[in-house]
């Protein structure tokens, strides 16, 4: 009895770690972002359609791992500048109607004077699945950060809030750990 026990323990151990996920930060300058996520993510591209936008092409990276789909998509809008604010406002609008809304929050990066805010939505699917979404604005570029856990996949992973939660935009690692070092950027008031 306690040999079966060990033998059912140890497979257990070995299937979590086989399904631990090895996190890296993954930078992207050509297109001036990098993220957290536990799968390389393959480029691509896509159409981002809107009323207010019209067409306008993308770029896509994506991967997959045990039932959730990571994928940030890239749409520049450099040349419409004035049309920035409208053009976020309905790419939120056009994700809140993909499904049942269930968080909608404000989100922030970076810390100190440098941060930013964009938005956080968490959508359950038509299909059952839970997509959250992380939405940003930075140098002329709409930047969706989206984790969907596909209907069957665990619903109470944590791993889509934090690949949604890890974009940044500063690429250059010293200048980000001394940012983060300073109490003084973490303030209000600052």
């Amino acid at each position: 009895m306690r040999f079966s026990f060990l033998v059912v323990a140890g497979a257990m151990s070995l299937a979590a770690t086989a399904n631990a996920a090895d996190w890296k930060l993954m930078p992207f300058p050509d297109q001036g972002f990098g993220i957290e996520s536990p799968v390389p993510l393959a480029k691509g591209a896509g159409m981002h359609q809107g009323a207010v936008a019209g067409r306008i092409p993308t770029v896509t990276y994506s991967g997959e791992l045990n039932k959730i789909s990571y994928k940030v998509t890239v749409i520049d809008i450099s040349k419409r500048p004035a049309e920035a604010l409208n053009l976020f406002e309905e790419m939120e609008a056009l994700l809140e109607i993909q499904g049942k809304v269930i968080g909608n929050d404000s989100m922030g990066i970076e810390p100190g004077k440098e941060r930013q805010y964009g938005r956080e939505l968490v959508i359950q699917g038509k299909d059952g699945s839970l997509r959250r979404i992380g939405l940003m604005y930075q140098k002329g570029k709409l930047y969706q950060a989206e984790a969907t856990i596909q209907p069957g996949g665990d619903k109470e992973s944590f791993d889509p809030e934090r690949f949604a939660d890890s974009i940044i935009f500063d690429l250059d690692p010293q200048r980000r750990e001394e940012r983060c070092a300073d109490p003084n950027n973490f303030k209000l008031g600052n």
